[in-house]
């Protein structure tokens, strides 16, 4: 069933449109990289899937592959490491970037989001997580935006420092590079998009927090730095 409020109407990919890639970064997400996958495949826009395995240790990789998607191996620890390793993978000029741990995916969230940039109505395009209508709105306007979900072009993501992929300033550093040269993100809620949360996932619900809590501190931080850098004075020449 498509997903409410999220146009289904998307002209399926020609021979002239650009290729697009979905890729998806994975680390320890058996349990639900399986449903991911399938989604990206029944995206009318996406030409391949290709998930990257990053050092998983309960079969993730497996479990992709079994689901029809191309798995790449990552042993470098990183979300942005990951994210390299896809691009780096596949000649798709388009990519989708989806996390592996998504409850509530459709395949119309992935097409609206490859079709904003396919169509250059968007040089990035990012998906948020639906979380009711109190609190969409503050996530929209009032916080960074630090979504896994991002359709853009390959050589965007190529623009990337060596020191900005690593780990998850990866986000924080795309937006920057949109923000410095004047591009145009496109930010929407996908509704009834959710995931598996850390507290979850991992041992215990405190384990899962401060896990959660040092990634967006991480991703924060980086934030912050980007925002920075770009309103520090041009030195004098």
């Amino acid at each position: 069933m498509p997903a409410p409020g999220v146009s289904i109407a998307t002209p399926p990919s020609g021979p002239s449109d650009p290729r697009t890639a979905a890729i998806i970064p994975a680390w320890n997400e058996a349990a639900t990289v399986g449903a991911v996958v399938y989604t990206a495949l029944d995206a009318a826009l996406v030409d391949e899937v290709i998930v990257v395995d990053n050092a998983s240790t309960d079969g993730t990789g497996r479990v992709a592959a079994a689901h029809g998607a191309r798995v790449v191996f990552e042993p470098l620890a990183g979300k942005g490491q990951a994210l390299q390793a896809g691009v780096a993978a596949t000649d798709a000029e388009l990519v989708v970037f989806l996390d592996a741990d998504l409850v509530g995916l459709h395949p119309a969230h992935v097409d609206h989001l490859v079709r904003l940039v396919r169509d250059r109505e968007a040089d990035m395009a990012c998906g948020l997580f639906d979380r009711g209508p109190v609190a969409n709105p503050i996530f929209l306007e009032g916080l960074p935006i630090l979504t896994g979900q991002r359709a853009l072009r390959r050589d965007l993501f190529e623009q990337l420092a060596h020191d900005d992929i690593r780990g998850y300033r990866v986000e924080a550093a795309l937006n920057s590079i949109v923000a410095r040269h004047d591009l145009v993100r496109v930010d929407q809620v996908l509704p009834g998009l959710w995931h598996r949360t850390k507290e979850e996932k991992l041992s215990s619900p405190t384990v899962g927090f401060l896990t959660k809590l040092a990634m967006l501190t991480s991703a924060c931080w980086s934030y912050l730095r980007f925002a920075m850098a770009r309103r520090a004075p041009e030195p004098a020449r």
